[in-house]
């Protein structure tokens, strides 16, 4: 385990100029965990445990889902659901990059954030998005006077140890 390569995305590189309020960031990092949790589900052949983790937040994900749609239809006007799609490829390509490189600590780091987000009550949904490898991985930056500096932090996926992403 020690010997992973961690992956480091600058978060806010993709879309500098833009910024998300803090329920657009919730949909946002949502759609981060669940783009990570289907590319762990098909790499690491946990496809049960997504089906349970989307049968459990069904009202979360299609709620944030809504919201997030929303959001790059008003960021990019016609363009918006080309943008998101963009972005949903790019986390699920890292996120496969990682599989293979890391194969072994990639599946086994998917399989602890399996067992965190079925022992989380459905109304604690929140908790599972404040993780270092899932803030900020879909590069928009939250508004603000935070904004900038949160732009120029480095966020791990799942390529960083464990203690870094499950503090």
């Amino acid at each position: 385990m020690a010997a992973f390569v961690s992956v480091f995305l600058w978060a806010g590189v993709a879309s500098a100029n833009l910024c998300a309020k803090p329920k657009e960031q919730e949909a946002l990092n949502t759609r981060v965990l669940q783009t990570e949790l289907m590319v762990a589900a098909l790499s690491c052949n946990n496809q049960p445990l997504y089906n349970a983790f989307v049968t459990k937040f069904k009202k979360q994900l299609v709620d944030n889902g809504q919201s997030l749609r929303s959001f790059y239809e008003r960021k990019h006007g016609a363009g918006g659901a080309t943008q998101l799609n963009a972005m949903v490829t790019r986390v699920a390509n890292e996120a496969s990059q990682v599989s293979n490189d890391q194969h072994i600590g990639f599946c086994y780091q998917a399989s602890i954030l399996f067992s965190q987000a079925l022992k989380t009550d459905p109304g604690d949904f929140q908790s599972l998005l404040d993780k270092p490898m899932l803030r900020g991985r879909h590069g928009i930056a939250p508004c603000g006077e935070t904004a900038q500096a949160e732009a120029q932090k480095p966020v791990a996926g799942f390529g960083a140890t464990v203690n870094r992403i499950f503090k």
